[in-house]
């Protein structure tokens, strides 16, 4: 299996992604180990477009895997996916989908699946109950809806995510990396 790892980490003083690089280098060891061809990008890097696409087009399985700042990907990992997405039209999708009738958003290339793991100082509380302050009722997945469906307008199938809490407030990071175990071999046996 082809597997293209993404560190969407953007570097703040306060935030230098020692984290984010972790988990990288932790799901590297881990497919590699399975026998799995894996390649990585970073976002925060001066990378080639097509290079990129390419690696879109050889994936099996893509894992972004990204801090959250202010309740969204960072400015560096979106310039990123602006970047090759709109890089790889004709290849990672055809047009918007309304030619000869069919749906917006529906001419994606892709036929790979892929897993979004965000990093967040939020606690898990925040998330899922009515009464929540900020998320009220919501999941990780609906604060990045926008996120899942422009991996669904190039043609990607979306996997479980994986979301780790109260990383810079409370962080213990065995508990988070025991986590992020659990979440690979739940993606690959």
């Amino acid at each position: 299996m082809n597997i293209l790892l993404i560190n969407g980490h953007e570097y703040w003083k306060n935030s230098p992604g020692r984290l984010n690089q972790s988990l990288l280098e932790f799901a590297e060891q881990y497919f590699v180990k399975k026998k799995h061809q894996v390649v990585v990008s970073i976002a925060e890097s001066d990378f080639d477009i097509e290079t990129e696409v390419q690696k879109f087009i050889q994936a099996d399985l893509i894992l972004y895997i990204t801090p959250v700042f202010w309740m969204g990907m960072p400015a560096a990992f979106k310039f990123y996916l602006d970047r090759v997405y709109s890089g790889g039209r004709g290849k990672l999708y055809m047009n918007d989908g309304r030619v000869d009738g069919g749906e917006y958003g529906s001419a994606g290339l892709l036929k790979a699946k892929y897993s979004l793991i965000t990093t967040w100082n939020a606690p898990s509380e925040a998330f899922y109950r009515e009464s929540a302050f900020l998320f009220g009722n919501k999941s990780v997945d609906d604060v990045f809806f926008n996120f899942h469906s422009a991996q669904k307008f190039i043609g990607l199938q979306q996997l479980p995510s994986c979301s780790l809490h109260d990383v810079t407030k409370n962080p213990d990071y065995k508990v988070l990396i025991l986590q992020f175990e659990e979440h690979l071999q739940q993606l690959i046996n």
